[in-house]
């Protein structure tokens, strides 16, 4: 009379494997990981049908939505998450990138804000940062963006991307040797980061110092960066 004890036991965990890898949350989850976002929609919209109180689900779905740039889609399924759960950050953060992909720049910069004043110093702050540096540059207001990437600067010293993107500013702003020092420090952080190489290309060009730049374009291209082609085409061929 034991050996059907036996043999339950030994089925249990197979069973509850079954039934964690059966879960359409988990397999939403899985999909927007592999970034199959068109599956991971529709697997949502079936979660969000039977939980609609769910904010994870609202919030995947609109991650996904915004994936596949539909931004309207997108900003409806944030929102639903944010009003579920008002006090989370990471769906803020993710809407008011939703906002800006959108081009809706004054209302991604007050999700920022809000973010920015609640967790100054958590790392979701920091990303907070980087995500208002980008709605300044979007929105033409250099100088306030120069002050964005400065503290964050400061604040990341060893991170590379803060050193590009003031760069970025810098050069925009007409400070060219300025733009070249923050890029080539960039660069030095992180020889990966293709951006600061066409980046630092175009001050080099505006200081006429032609050579280094099509160094830089060079590798901007090696690297997979395309949007330096006509650049290249004119100085350097």
């Amino acid at each position: 009379m034991r050996q059907p004890t036996i043999i339950l036991l030994a089925l249990a965990p197979t069973a509850m494997l079954a039934q964690l890898e059966s879960d359409p949350f988990l397999d939403g989850l899985a999909a927007v990981r592999e970034q199959q976002h068109q599956q991971a929609v529709t697997i949502f919209t079936g979660v969000i049908a039977q939980m609609p109180d769910q904010a994870r689900a609202w919030y995947y779905r609109g991650i996904s939505r915004d994936a596949l740039g539909d931004a309207v889609g997108a900003l409806h399924d944030l929102d639903r998450a944010l009003l579920l759960t008002p006090k989370d950050h990471n769906i803020r953060l993710k809407r008011a990138e939703a906002y800006i992909h959108a081009g809706r720049y004054e209302e991604a910069e007050t999700d920022l804000g809000v973010i920015i004043a609640e967790q100054p110093e958590h790392a979701i702050g920091v990303h907070a940062r980087f995500d208002l540096g980008q709605v300044h540059m979007a929105l033409g207001n250099y100088e306030t963006a120069l002050t964005v990437y400065t503290d964050l600067v400061e604040r990341e010293p060893h991170a590379a991307k803060a050193y590009c993107n003031r760069g970025i500013a810098q050069s925009k702003l007409g400070a060219q040797e300025a733009a070249v020092a923050d890029l080539s420090k960039a660069l030095l952080l992180d020889p990966d980061l293709t951006m600061a190489y066409g980046s630092r290309a175009i001050a080099l060009i505006a200081l006429d110092r032609r050579d280094e730049a099509c160094q830089d374009l060079v590798q901007a291209r090696e690297r997979g960066d395309a949007s330096m082609d006509e650049t290249l085409v004119i100085y350097c061929l």
